[in-house]
This record gives structure tokens, C-alpha cells and sequence, in this order.
């Protein structure tokens, strides 16, 4: 009997000590697998920021400034383009370069006379004396008027400003063809030779006079 006894103890307590074994391991295993699971780490969501779209600005376009054209201008302009087409001679001369010559310190008289020196000098067969209206105003400017319309044969009457404002007719007229209009010195005509001008002065003063007017000097 206490060998049947002791065998019944001696597995009783195997058998305990087997669940206790048993449920100490499944213990530990649960509480290592608690300790190791990982805490998820909150992702946190981009919000896009948006960038705003620029606002353009037109640019205004500048406004040029009107530019008046003053009335003698327009009538010597408006008698060079009727004059010199009906003459044959390429008109070249708007109302803007004869107000750029008024405001370099030319008068709207001297160059209406330097006018008819260009008409003269460029309608008398000779194409060697033919003056730009740049070389007819300095021409004037250094012999005189009535010595310089001498030498192109021109009776210095009727031939101002008033007489080419009352011929030139209203209207429309043909706009010239564009001409840089220099800036004149007051030393000389701009490529107007001076020998010429003393050939030219002694030539006519050889010829008999031909009803110019005033006596020759």
C-alpha cells in the first residue's frame, strides 16, 4: 500500500509540477509577446500647401504725346509738295523738319525764301549749284537774301512767306519721303563749297542785268 501510495504521490507531483512548468512558460511567453509588440507610431497626414497663382498686371501702353504742327509749317509744307512735284524735284520736306529748323533758330520768313532758292537753284538746268534747303538758309545767312536770290536770277519781290501762304491751296497733299534733317552750324553751309560761291558771284556780275529789281552791289 505505501508503494501503491508513494507511486500515486510521486505523480501527482510530477503532474503538478508539469502544469506549474507549463504554466510558467506560457506565462512568460505571453508576457514577452505583450512586451514586444511594437506601439504603431501615428503617421501624421501632409496637408498640400497651395501656392497662390500670381495676379498679372497689364502694362499700360505708353501714350506718345501729340505733337501740334504748327499752321505756317503745314502751308510751306503743303506749297512744297504742290510746287516741287509740279517742278519734277522729289519732295523731302514735311512740316515736322521745317518746325525742327524753326526751333534750331530759323524763321518761318528765311526759310520760305530759302525755299525758293532750292526751287530755283534746282529747276535752272545747272545741277552743279543745286542747294538743299539746308545750304539755301546758310547761303542767305552769310552774302543776304537779295544778293543770294541774285545769283539765282530771282527778283526778290512776291516771294515771302506771305506770297507762298496765299498760293499754297488747302487740301490734302502727298506726304515726302523721309529726310533726317541735320543740325546746321553757323560757320558754313553743310558741303556748299565757298570757291563756288565767288565763281558763281563773278559770273553773274558779268552778265547784263535781266530786270532783277535792286541794283547789284
Amino acid at each position: 500500500m505505501r508503494r501503491i501510495f508513494a507511486s500515486m504521490v510521486g505523480i501527482s507531483l510530477g503532474l503538478a509540477l508539469a502544469l506549474g512548468l507549463g504554466w510558467t512558460m506560457a506565462r512568460g511567453a505571453g508576457a514577452a509577446s505583450w512586451r514586444e509588440e511594437p506601439t504603431p507610431t501615428p503617421t501624421s497626414t501632409l496637408t498640400p500647401t497651395l501656392t497662390p497663382t500670381p495676379t498679372l498686371t497689364p502694362t499700360p501702353t505708353p501714350t506718345l504725346p501729340v505733337t501740334r504742327v504748327h499752321p505756317v509749317a503745314l502751308a510751306l509744307a503743303r506749297w512744297i509738295s504742290q510746287t516741287f512735284s509740279q517742278a519734277g524735284i522729289t519732295v523731302t520736306i514735311s512740316a515736322s523738319d521745317l518746325m525742327a529748323l524753326q526751333a534750331q533758330g530759323f524763321g518761318y520768313g528765311e526759310i520760305a525764301r530759302a525755299l525758293q532758292l532750292v526751287l530755283a537753284s534746282q529747276t535752272d538746268q545747272d545741277p552743279t549749284n543745286d542747294l538743299t534747303l539746308e545750304q539755301a538758309l546758310m547761303l542767305g545767312r552769310q552774302i543776304g537774301w537779295g544778293q543770294a536770290y541774285r545769283l539765282y536770277n530771282l527778283h526778290p519781290g512776291g516771294r515771302g512767306l506771305g506770297a507762298i501762304m496765299r498760293s499754297a491751296k488747302p487740301g490734302r497733299f502727298a506726304p515726302p519721303s523721309p529726310s533726317a534733317t541735320p543740325t546746321l552750324s553757323a560757320q558754313g553751309a553743310p558741303g556748299f563749297p565757298l570757291g563756288f560761291l565767288k565763281q558763281k558771284e563773278k559770273d553773274e556780275d558779268s552778265k547784263p542785268s535781266h530786270g532783277i529789281g535792286r541794283g547789284r552791289k
